[in-house]
């Protein structure tokens, strides 16, 4: 691993950006850092064995702006995790924000959530953001808390400060078993935290590794919630999510099980019902891809534990029905004018 040296008096925030094979959309994420209007920043570059011009990219806009450091990998490590501690452990910041490679930030991001962080003593920050669907071009019309209704669903674990600012109470985790609210490339918190765990982001996970260490996190401080978007997230079929999904909903089950047996004493009986039908419905979705991709073994295991998790008819029928292979059931379907789920 090779690393461009930074000199000079520490910057306000550093700004981790990992980056794999990202050269058609890394120009762009840096050119919205270098457009924030809280300027006193550092952004450091992770290229996590990168095979195409991401190095150079990088390197060109380091040449160009005294503020890009960049951190080379030099062979892929196939996990955000791995990338996202590199950059942090170089990060000389008071505060730590994120930015995907294929993500921009807007213009007032950095100064909003600082600002939010000192505005409500917490010491961890987060926002709302909008989706590019980079096949079709199209920018989703509002923010994705927005149109989930996040205030609104979240309203028992919120306190609404002022403006867009509000402080989540102490037992948002409890929320976060069940919604996905943290988006990583909103994130801004204070560097303090990384004194309190000794793991950051958890290396043996793939995906969710990020809510995985949000959990913990919230340990140590409340969160703040700006409720503006602070961030252009592209969707594309290339990220890690996208084309491993099962993979990806396997980890989330993986987290949301831990933490949720760590904060069981502390989580009311409704809190806890929701938290477990939750992971029993991803637990039942992991069975049906599995059963769909002909993995009917797979699919058998994956039923039986959403019925274990929560006793359903639809986990307790899964189970046997995965006992037919789903291209022998999808012909006895047609053969009855039926159709196969």
């Amino acid at each position: 691993m090779s690393e461009q040296q930074r000199t000079g008096p520490a910057p306000l925030i550093s700004v981790v950006v990992p980056a794999f094979n990202a050269e058609r959309y890394l120009g762009d994420a840096l050119r919205s850092l270098f457009d924030q209007t809280l300027a006193d920043i550092e952004i450091i570059v992770v290229d996590d064995g990168s095979r195409d011009a991401t190095r150079a990219i990088a390197e060109r806009h380091a040449a160009d702006d005294a503020r890009v450091r960049v951190i080379a990998r030099s062979a892929p490590s196939g996990k955000p995790a791995v990338a996202r501690n590199a950059g942090l452990a170089a990060a000389h910041g008071r505060y730590i924000a994120f930015l995907d490679a294929d993500d921009t930030s807007v213009p007032t991001r950095l100064e909003h959530a600082v600002r939010a962080l000192e505005r409500t003593g917490a010491l961890f920050a987060f926002a709302d953001k909008r989706s590019l669907y980079v096949d079709t071009g199209e920018l989703a019309p509002a923010g994705t808390l927005a149109t989930a209704s996040f205030v609104d669903s979240a309203a028992p674990y919120l306190e609404h400060i002022d403006g867009a600012v509000y402080l989540c109470r102490p037992n948002f985790p409890a929320f976060l078993l069940t919604f996905i609210a943290v988006n990583t490339s909103t994130v801004v918190f204070d560097r303090r935290l990384l004194e309190l765990e000794r793991t950051m982001f958890d290396e043996s996970l793939v995906c969710f590794e990020d809510v995985d260490l949000w959990f913990r996190l919230a340990e140590h401080t409340r969160f703040a919630f700006v409720n503006e978007i602070h961030t252009i997230m592209r969707k594309h079929s290339a990220s890690i999510t996208a084309s491993n999904p099962v993979d990806t909903r396997i980890d989330g089950i993986r987290v949301r099980q831990a933490h949720l047996e760590r904060l069981r004493g502390r989580l009311s009986q409704k809190e806890i019902e929701a938290a477990t039908r939750n992971i029993s419905d991803l637990q039942f979705h992991v069975a049906y891809a599995q059963w769909c991709a002909g993995n009917s073994r797979g699919a058998r295991s994956w039923f039986l534990h959403s019925w274990r998790t929560r006793a359903t008819t639809a986990a307790a029928l899964g189970y046997l029905k995965a006992f037919v292979p789903r291209s022998s059931a999808v012909t006895a379907a047609r053969a009855f004018g039926l159709r196969a789920n």
